[in-house]
Formats: C-alpha cells, sequence, structure tokens
C-alpha cells in the first residue's frame, strides 16, 4: 500500500503538497529522518534515486523532478518495489513535463488530483447474479442513493460501472451486467476480468438452482476470483434463511434487503473487509466511513 505521496524543495526540506491514502499520517520527524539518510547516501552515490530507504516501518521512494524539487512516495515495507519505483518514476517524468509547461503553483493548486493516476491501483468488483435479483439496486444502495422506482433490466452493452470509491490507494470499480439467458456466453470474459465477484440471490428457491450453476461456473472458470454471496430480498415473505442458502450453494451467504437503506452499513463493512482481505490490508478498528472514501461524481466526471 501507498500510504502518502508529498512533493517539497530539497535544500529547505519545505513541503509543497502533498496527498493522503492512510488514516495514520506520516509524521513530519520521518520525513526530515529520511532526507537526511538520502543526503548522506546521495555523498556517496549520485545515482541513488532508485534505492528506496526503509524509516520507521515504511519505505521511502524518491525522484527529483527538477533541480531542487523531490517527489517522495511512501509505502509499506512489503509492497513491490519494481512496482512502486516505476510508478514514481513515471509521475515524476509527467511532472517535469508539467512543471516546464504551467509551472510550480499549478502543481501544486491542484496537485492530489494530478498524482492520483500514479498512485491509485484498480481493483475490478463484479456483481453477478439473476435478472432481477437486484444488482443495480445494490449498486445505488453501496453509492448511498434511493433505489430506482421502476425496474430497467441491464444490457450487456449497457452495464452500470461505478468508479469513485477508494479504498488505501485502491480505486474500487465495481459494476453490473446483464443477467438474462441470452448474455450468459459472455460471462467468463467478466469473471476472468475481475478481482472478487459479488454473486446476487433473491433469496427463493428456483432463483438458487441458477445461483448454484453460476456460482459452480466461476469456480470452474476463475478459480482465483473471491466469490462473496448475498441473499437479497430478505423482506419478503418467500425469502430462504441465509443459512439454508449456505447449504444449497456451498459458500458463505450474507442477508441483505438492498431497497432498505438501513442495510448500507452492512453492505460497506461487506465491501471494505472483502477488499482489505484480498489486499491484504489489515483494518485498524474504525468506523466503515474513515476507510472507505467516496469521490464526489461531479468531480469524478472532470476528469
Amino acid at each position: 500500500m501507498i500510504r502518502s505521496t508529498i512533493l517539497l524543495r530539497i535544500k529547505s526540506k519545505r513541503i509543497l503538497a502533498h496527498s493522503q491514502y492512510w488514516i495514520f499520517q506520516v509524521p513530519e520527524s520521518e520525513i526530515g529522518e529520511f532526507l537526511s539518510a538520502r543526503e548522506h547516501l546521495k555523498k556517496d552515490s549520485n545515482d541513488c534515486d532508485d534505492i528506496s530507504l526503509s524509516i520507521a516501518g515504511n519505505r521511502y521512494y524518491a525522484r527529483e523532478i527538477t533541480s531542487g524539487l523531490l517527489l517522495v512516495f511512501i509505502a509499506d515495507v512489503d509492497e513491490n518495489e519494481e512496482t512502486v519505483n516505476a510508478k514514481i518514476s513515471t509521475a515524476a517524468n509527467v511532472f517535469h513535463e508539467i512543471i516546464e509547461r504551467k509551472k510550480i503553483a499549478y502543481v501544486k493548486a491542484n496537485y492530489e488530483m494530478l498524482v492520483n493516476p500514479f498512485v491509485h491501483s484498480k481493483l475490478r468488483i463484479a456483481l453477478v447474479g439473476e435478472d432481477s435479483v437486484g444488482k443495480t439496486t445494490t449498486l445505488h444502495l453501496i453509492m448511498g442513493r434511493r433505489p430506482p422506482l421502476q425496474y430497467i433490466p441491464a444490457l450487456a452493452l449497457t452495464m452500470q460501472v461505478i468508479e469513485i470509491i477508494h479504498f488505501a490507494n485502491y480505486s474500487l470499480v465495481l459494476w453490473d451486467f446483464a443477467g438474462q439467458e441470452r448474455f450468459r456466453t459472455l460471462w467468463k470474459l467478466y469473471f476472468q476480468g475481475a478481482d472478487i465477484v459479488f454473486l446476487l440471490t433473491d433469496s427463493t428457491l428456483p432463483n438458487l438452482s441458477v445461483s448454484k450453476e453460476m456460482f459452480q461456473m466461476i469456480c470452474r472458470d476463475a478459480p482465483h476470483v473471491p466469490i462473496i454471496v448475498i441473499a437479497n430480498k430478505q423482506d419478503l415473505p418467500n425469502a430462504l434463511d441465509p443459512s439454508i442458502i449456505e447449504r444449497i450453494i456451498g459458500a458463505k451467504t450474507y442477508p441483505l434487503v438492498a431497497i432498505d437503506m438501513a442495510y448500507r452499513d452492512d453492505i460497506l463493512k461487506l465491501l471494505l473487509n472483502t477488499v482489505a482481505k484480498h489486499v491484504n490490508i489489515p483494518l485498524p478498528k474504525l468506523p466503515t466511513e474513515e476507510l472507505l472514501r467516496f469521490t464526489a461524481e461531479e468531480e469524478y466526471e472532470k476528469r
């Protein structure tokens, strides 16, 4: 995980801009320790940009953008060094070009927007299930929107995609696609392109036979992908208990009423725990809203 980034002047050690992707801030004393260690290293070798340094349990990566201007990425010690080096090198090159064209004031004012594309990694989360089980309504619930009043079947080529949820330096890309039988030949492509699959059922016995087939299909065609089973429409009189659904499908099952906003915290916690486990980030005991960040849709559309 990349925890934060910093843009600073080397001589004065003054921070010009920064971005943060985790709840715990890196103390300035730690940054000062890194800069001192880097100065000692440069006395022995001028070619040390791709050498990361471990400071107080974090890993520091740095690139000079221009003479006297330094870009720093701060990551976990177990983050892949080759990946972070590639990201910061690309970012430094782009920042160099931007500063030459638009000057440092522009970079300072727009720093987070400029650096985010080089820091964020995408996690693709697919919502799958038979037609009308509530996939789109679940997306609305996650986003905190009221569910649509009228059901409109999703079409395979007009599937809904949400890409404004962030966890640490990960951008979560959620999508739902058509559950109609005529589109099922395309499903294998979606399963294999996903990092995580949420399989939705409507908690009725007829639907569970189809959901079980889907579960087995995902296990066969994308065995590396974690599957989270969600029993939606638990408010209906014919809904089976999740414990029974678990026995039918053969996987842990979580209850949901996607049209009820009271369930939003439950689905967000499930999403958060699933993603954290997948990327191997231990979760501190903090409210969900402090760990998941939502970019304003109007801000996202400007990008």
